[in-house]
């Protein structure tokens, strides 16, 4: 009786300078769902203006490798980058791919409660920002794979 190894999963990174930041797609090989996680949206801070050379550049590697993203991940709030996440999502559908979720987990809440009392931003603001949030050790699948979110506890 042979012995099965688990499905192997692709794993690409991109590190973006600027901000010291690392972005991911990951994939499954057989089926080529994706998902992006922790895309960047530059900012250039010497004359404040957003550009999306970062979320273009994954862009083109999902194009090279004809992955199909399902979600678009964000692992915590980011004070070191904007995310392009909703941008991903637009150029995506534009592109004729379905939809990808925007996902975060659920303690997002928390954070965007914070900022909204400490930054006077209405509630209603940050309400369904997300398509998805995720509880402690939820199951998900990329393709054939599957997974599980992980809390980290620091």
């Amino acid at each position: 009786m042979g012995s099965t190894l688990p499905k192997q999963l692709e794993i690409r990174t991109v590190f973006e300078p600027v901000t010291g930041t690392w972005q991911y797609i990951i994939a499954d090989p057989e089926t080529h769902e994706a998902a992006i996680i922790d895309s960047v949206l530059d900012f250039d801070p010497s004359n404040s203006r957003i550009s999306t050379a970062s979320a273009d550049n994954l862009l083109s590697i999902i194009a090279q490798n004809n992955l199909k993203p399902i979600l678009i991940m964000e692992t915590h709030a980011h004070a070191d980058h904007l995310t392009a996440s909703r941008y991903l999502q637009q150029k995506l559908t534009q592109l004729g791919h379905p939809r990808p979720k925007i996902t975060i987990g659920k303690r997002i809440t928390q954070v965007q409660a914070t900022f909204s009392k400490k930054y006077n931003i209405p509630a209603s603001e940050l309400e369904n920002v997300f398509d998805h949030l995720w509880d402690d050790n939820e199951k998900f699948s990329i393709g054939s794979l599957s997974g599980s979110v992980l809390r980290l506890h620091l």
